[in-house]
């Protein structure tokens, strides 16, 4: 190569990795380079890069720095890895996947061009990989941060434990990785020791003692992460450990916190892997709409078929009746009589005291207000100012109070958990106030009523829809938002989930599956079941149930979406399962669900009746499950005033509730839980559908062409098997 003709000295930064590392990798380190073709310049062989032979591209100067845009790399590095010759395919354990190939090269270019995408990428493709390995090149090589967003706690440590040490062995270059989780998950040092120096009086035996152990934990665990903890503190005890906003600071805590030592690592990582909740929480509280959460920034939501209720949820608020009284409570507790006021005279006692009765006569009223409006658990409320806002000024007085109590209190550890309860109570009392003006247009406003009349009282807001809302804030010019997901598409389109999330106009793909269905499962649709909601499919539904387990001798997993439908069948079924030594396994008796769960896989002639939460989201490859039963096709009861707004809404401007909400929502739901069934290229299996209407009604087309083909039958009432008319899949 010929050498540069044409330099001025200056600090440059060729690879990306800082002056220092440049130095000790780069043949032209303190040098800036003005206009010449790469082809030009002499660049030595950086391990930080990974760029040694590519000629393209273009030089660009930031402040002191230069920095070198090699636009063919990012493709190249990409092919080197996921081609049928590359790095992963030659590693043991693995293989050469033309859809995960295909997948990889688009997010790349959705990188390399600053452009947003969407994927579908069925289970088997391999997508956690085809986008960490392009994410992580271009986060190293640009030095921007990748966030990477996941809906479940599993696959967030499923990343971090299995697929980042594997995308860093697969890449041999160095990069910081960290898992984010919510601030409320660590523990803060400063608060531990203010708390064991607080006076005993202060706090019960059982909390003290918890206060210990915690300690002698806090001494032993290198991250402080309460799901690291091997036993479970009580809720009371973590919030005053717990890293809270406004008390856990650079300034109070040092870098002996392990939130701030977080914090730390963060700063300096390539990767950040998080879940929703916290990226919409996150980037709600940014004062600037250049990032998403931090500097040059990007981001690639896994499980993105959540994205919308999430996004929802973290944009939506709620108080609750117990929520509020638990607050008031930390300050002062009158039937214990402890709690950070007990020493502090007789006034804020009161003012607390009084705090709560007026407290638990507002929710009682709420509730007497909300029952008279209509009938159920959840009541949506359409018109301001459900009653008088009563809370208002006895609020406003004990936070004066608390405000002075800050800064007049002797023990520290009375100024700063007054502190965080004021904060709390602060956000509390605008919430109520919001909610009873109704002061968001774009809200939908609604009651919870749960347990025993009197217990469970919850307002609740949320954005009625989230699309324009968050879409113009994450589908911005100058960075990439990739989306994917085994399930997005609705009739082979991904038109309602780019809808639904605000994602006009960006580039998408749907990858094909690598699996073989027309060898691997086979689908049986009941015709002469009678329709749902009728009596006699309630009659004949346990016995066609009972039939198709018999089919494969258990190894089934049933999916309901009636809790009170379930535990019918459920009592109807179990002598005859018993009979056949089938154990059955119902969601809500006995086991959490990950036991079920592990039972299931372990027993493996069992049944497993479940609900909402095991039509996705689980796994359980091989003989354990070789057939899914889905009872009746997944349409969700409009009785949710979220659902029953966005519904109006689709009215209000002329357009077809069911056929643009109601029947894809249905059938993405439909595709999770035939999903369950083949997840491997050795599994095989049936996946059975109780509901006539899937043949009967025109829209049973559309759930059937939102599968993957696959070898078909039809039962009818006398267990004979015919053929799928024509034209039909």
């Amino acid at each position: 190569m010929k050498r540069l003709d044409r330099i001025e000295h200056q600090s440059v930064d060729l690879c990306r990795s800082g002056p220092a590392k440049h130095e000790a990798c780069c043949e032209e380190a303190n040098t800036v380079l003005h206009g010449l073709p790469l082809s030009d310049i002499g660049i030595a062989p950086c391990k930080y890069t990974g760029i040694q032979e590519e000629k393209t591209g273009h030089l660009e100067t930031r402040g002191r720095f230069l920095y070198l845009h090699d636009m063919g790399a990012l493709k190249s590095q990409v092919e080197r890895v996921f081609s049928a010759t590359g790095v992963l395919a030659s590693a043991e354990g693995f293989e050469h996947r033309v859809q995960q190939e295909t997948m990889a090269n688009a997010v790349a270019h959705a990188l390399e061009n600053h452009t947003h995408l969407m994927v579908e990428a069925p289970t088997g493709v391999g997508k956690t990989l085809a986008y960490l390995v392009p994410a992580l090149l271009y986060a190293v090589r640009e030095r921007r941060r990748a966030i990477v967003s996941t809906h479940t706690k599993n696959l967030q440590e499923q990343l971090f434990r299995n697929d980042v040490p594997i995308v860093r062995s697969l890449l041999n270059i160095p990069f910081n990785a960290v898992v984010l989780k919510g601030r409320r998950n660590y523990l803060c040092t400063t608060r531990l020791r203010n708390a064991l120096a607080a006076p005993a009086s202060l706090f019960s035996d059982t909390t003290m003692d918890l206060l210990a152990r915690i300690s002698r934990w806090s001494q032993r665990t290198g991250e402080g992460d309460l799901d690291t903890m091997p036993f479970t503190p009580s809720a009371d005890v973590w919030d005053l450990v717990c890293s809270e906003r406004g008390t856990c600071s650079p300034v109070t805590c040092g870098t002996a916190c392990f939130f701030q030592q977080l914090k730390e690592r963060v700063r300096t990582a390539d990767i950040i892997v998080m879940n929703h909740a916290l990226f919409f929480a996150l980037m709600a509280i940014q004062e600037t709409d250049e990032r998403f959460i931090f500097d040059d920034d990007f981001v690639i939501f896994d499980e993105a078929h959540m994205l919308p209720s999430v996004a929802s949820s973290g944009i939506g608020k709620s108080i609750s009746r117990q929520q509020l009284v638990h607050t008031l409570q930390r300050l002062y507790n009158s039937r214990t009589k402890r709690g950070l006021l007990a020493r502090q005279g007789r006034k804020p006692r009161a003012m607390c005291g009084q705090m709560e009765t007026r407290t638990n006569e507002f929710f009682d009223l709420v509730e007497q207000v909300a029952r008279s409006l209509a009938s159920g658990p959840t009541i949506r409320i359409r018109t301001p100012r459900l009653i008088t806002d009563m809370l208002a000024a006895p609020l406003n007085e004990l936070l004066e109070e608390l405000e002075k109590l800050e800064t007049t209190a002797k023990n520290p550890l009375v100024r700063q958990e007054v502190g965080v309860v004021r904060q709390s109570l602060s956000e509390s009392g605008n919430f109520i106030t919001n909610f009873l003006e109704q002061t968001e247009p774009e809200f939908t406003y609604w009651i919870e009523l749960s347990g025993q009349r009197g217990y469970g009282v919850t307002l609740c807001a949320s954005p009625s829809e989230v699309g324009s809302i968050i879409g113009p804030r994450l589908f911005k010019d100058g960075t990439s938002v990739i989306m994917t997901s085994a399930t997005l598409a609705v009739n082979n389109t991904l038109d309602y989930a780019r809808a639904r999330i605000g994602a006009s106009g960006i580039e998408e793909l749907i990858v094909d599956s690598p699996f073989d269905y027309t060898r691997q499962m086979r689908l049986c649709l009941a015709r002469d079941i009678p329709e749902p909601d009728t009596e006699n499919y309630l009659t004949e539904l346990p016995i066609w149930i009972l039939s198709s387990i018999d089919r494969t001798h258990g190894k089934a997993l049933v999916l309901f979406t009636s809790a009170a439908l379930m535990r019918s069948v459920a009592t109807r079924l179990q002598d005859d399962l018993a009979e056949r030594s089938y154990p059955l396994l119902v969601q809500g008796t006995d086991l959490p669900r990950h036991e079920l769960l592990e039972v299931f896989k372990t027993e493996i002639h069992s049944v497993l009746f479940g609900l909402d939460s095991f039509w996705m989201g689980i796994d359980v490859p091989g003989e354990a499950l070789e057939h899914v039963i889905i009872t009746r096709l997944p349409f969700a009861v409009p009785n949710h005033p979220l659902v029953e707004a966005r519904l109006e809404a689709i009215a209000r401007r002329g357009g077809q509730a069911f056929l643009e909400h109601t029947l894809p929502e249905a059938v993405l739901k439909f595709r999770q839980g035939v999903g369950r069934l083949i997840r491997t290229r050795h599994d095989q299996g049936i996946v059975t559908v109780l509901d006539s209407r899937l043949l009967r009604k025109s829209y049973g087309r559309v759930f059937l062409a939102s599968i993957p083909r696959s070898a078909v039958e039809i039962i009818n009432s006398k267990g004979e098997i015919e053929d799928l008319p024509a034209g039909d899949w």
